[in-house]
Parts: structure tokens; sequence; C-alpha cells
């Protein structure tokens, strides 16, 4: 993906778990649909993913009213390290999302970074929703 990248987003948390604990709940299917939604509590996850390069997933955030259904395709996986996947929503299109795992005092860092927002609008609604996804996981691993 060749453009420019005005609207990246960033954001990380800190988690009490290792490496591997955490990373086992970023590719569990089960785990997944515990914290893999945006929306406040009552929402759900649905996630058929097949978590490896060249693999894809959809995933549904399911609210009262409303699913929205995210797609894409995993470009790197590392285990214990690193995830690289293109992300599509009624929101946004090809975008990627690079979620990386560091050892930290105190468990694990995991940082994430959203490239090609396409305006400062998605930036916003994208950087509350990964830092609500977050926490969730967090909750999770």
């Amino acid at each position: 993906m060749s453009r420019p990248n005005d609207h990246a987003i960033e954001v990380s948390k800190v988690i009490n778990a290792d490496k591997p604990a955490i990373f086992k709940a970023l590719i569990d299917n089960n785990i997944m649909e515990k914290w893999f939604y945006a929306g406040p509590d009552g929402w759900s996850a649905s996630v058929d993913a097949d978590v490896k390069t060249g693999g894809s997933f959809k995933i549904d955030m399911i609210g009262d009213e409303e699913t929205y259904t995210h797609t894409g395709e995993y470009k790197e996986v590392i285990e214990n390290e690193k995830i690289v996947f293109t992300w599509n929503s009624q929101a946004v299109e090809d975008t990627l999302v690079t979620i990386t795992l560091n050892s930290v005092d105190g468990g694990t860092e995991v940082k994430l970074v959203h490239d090609f927002m396409p305006n400062e609008q998605m930036q916003t609604n994208h950087t509350n929703g990964w830092t609500a996804i977050l926490e969730r996981l967090a909750a999770a691993a």
C-alpha cells in the first residue's frame, strides 16, 4: 500500500499477561468473540478467523439494532510477536492494522497501529474503537 498516511492511529496497552497468553487471545476464535467488538456492554462479536499468513477473517460486531461486518486478510503472523492484517468495513476500506507484542515490566505491551485512515473523523472513531477493544482484550487474556 503506497499512499499518503496522514491519518494513522496508534493505541497501546500494557496487559498483565505474558506474550503467549495474549497471542492466544488474538488468534483463538472463541476467545476473540469475548473481546473483539467496539460497542458498549451488551454488544457481542461473531468471529470466523483463519489466523495465519494468507488467511482471512470476518468479524461481525453485533449491536442492538445493527451488525457491523469487518473483513480482511492476514499479511504477516509471527507467533507471540506480531500480526498484520488488512481491515475493511462499512466505514473504511483498504486499511492496514499491525499489532505487536513487547514484554515489559508488569506484563506485555500490546501496540496497535492502524494505517491509511481516510480522514480525521475515521481516525477519531477508530482510535476510540481500538481503545475499547484493547480494554476488552486485557480482560479476556
